[in-house]
């Protein structure tokens, strides 16, 4: 299926980069308290997407935008042979220095870079490459994906996030009950503190969350970036292009049962196969608490349409200063409402709920606390992605 490009996507004029270094923030730190804990969950993550621990060692790995850099130690801890951080925020790079100058693990001590991705220039091809929840869907992002390909040495993996839009819609439904108590507040500080009064349930309600909810607010309700970083499956395939065969995802929706034989030359087809399997299972993306049978490739592509034009609508809305809820952004979840209940009707209070809500005349912090049934919607926002990059033998 080819991504239908009349498709509006969110576009605003200040991006998760241009967010971070403006406030001095890294909104992106872990809990850590338990290291155990920690470096099983990420050990369990690279084991979906096909990468356990040896795969990594004495290898030549690059990581860019590690942020704070816990989600480095694992992949420090499995010993490669060089293990360059390629991160240009000065408050994550901060972050990183301190983080390994006080952990007590046996690990490769990593090299970092005080770079932007678009002025790297390594002196080698690394085995794997990984950036993870860091490129959106604006062109110059599309372009950076496509240098990070460049960087992959041949038989190289690339691993990456990319999302659903359908993943990001409750949070932008957050985003949106959000803007009239934050109206008028310039201080990140003070706008953090009024987001966890209202949001604290709502995060309360999800099982084995680790990361800092402070941070979660500021990335997450206050970030632009935010709003952009949804670059689906179509757009990631295409910008890889065809030097790269999609090898696993997470969560797992591409179930290929062709036999192997029949897998070579054009037949092989592994990135139609993976588009094909992620257009039945968008809705899937919605709630992280249900998983339901596929659906057809033209429902999905309606969900996701949907879901790209609420997306947008909160992005002009905020970039033009002009955050209010008017019928346009209701009647946009309205038709996400009935798209998603059409499914399971599960979902059907959660929308009253939150259209109520919004078609009310003031949304206090009282209010978004005290919801029932939508404080416990959280999407699938992620899906962590390894892509090969084709070093099939020649004759």
């Amino acid at each position: 299926m080819v991504i239908d490009m009349s498709i509006e996507t969110p576009r605003t004029s200040k991006d998760h980069l241009d967010f971070y270094m403006e406030n001095d923030i890294s909104p992106v730190r872990q809990n850590i308290d338990d290291i155990q804990k920690h470096l099983e969950r990420r050990s369990s993550l690279y084991q979906k997407i096909g990468a356990p621990s040896v795969l990594f060692m004495g290898k030549n790995v690059l990581e860019v935008g590690p942020g704070s850099g816990h989600n480095s130690l694992y992949v420090a801890s499995c010993k490669p042979a060089r293990y360059d951080l390629l991160e240009p925020n000065k408050t994550a790079q901060n972050g990183i220095r301190e983080l390994y100058s006080t952990i007590n693990l046996d690990l490769t001590e990593p090299h970092l870079i005080e770079q932007k991705l678009e002025d790297f220039s390594p002196d080698i091809e690394y085995d794997i490459v990984i950036c993870e929840a860091w490129l959106g869907v604006s062109n110059h992002e599309r372009e950076m994906m496509k240098r990070l390909g460049e960087l992959v040495s041949q038989g190289g993996i690339l691993i990456t996030t990319i999302a659903s839009p359908l993943g990001s819609v409750s949070n932008g439904i957050r985003r949106v009950l959000s803007w009239g108590i934050t109206r008028n507040i310039d201080n990140i500080d003070k706008k953090t503190k009024i987001l966890l009064e209202a949001y604290s349930t709502h995060l309360d309600t999800i099982n084995d969350m680790s990361r800092v909810h402070e941070d979660w607010a500021q990335d997450t309700l206050i970030n632009p970036g935010f709003l952009t970083m949804c670059p689906q499956p179509d757009m990631f395939i295409d910008d890889i292009g065809s030097k790269f065969d999609v090898y696993e995802s997470f969560p797992k929706f591409n179930n290929d049962w062709r036999w192997y034989k029949s897998l070579y030359g054009v037949n092989k087809k592994y990135n139609e196969k993976f588009l094909s399997s992620y257009h039945r299972n968008i809705h899937n993306f919605f709630d992280y608490r249900n998983y339901h049978a596929q659906i057809s490739k033209k429902l999905g592509a309606e969900i996701e349409s949907e879901s790209f034009n609420f997306i947008s609508q909160i992005a002009k809305k905020e970039d033009s200063n002009n955050a209010v809820i008017d019928d346009r952004i209701i009647k946009s979840v309205q038709k996400i409402g009935l798209l998603m209940s059409d499914i399971d009707d599960c979902w059907i209070n959660l929308f009253e709920e939150v259209v109520s809500l919004m078609k009310g005349k003031i949304i206090t912090e009282n209010d978004i606390s005290k919801m029932k049934f939508f404080k416990k919607l959280f999407g699938r926002e992620l899906i962590y992605v390894s892509a090969i990059k084709s070093n099939a033998p020649t004759l």
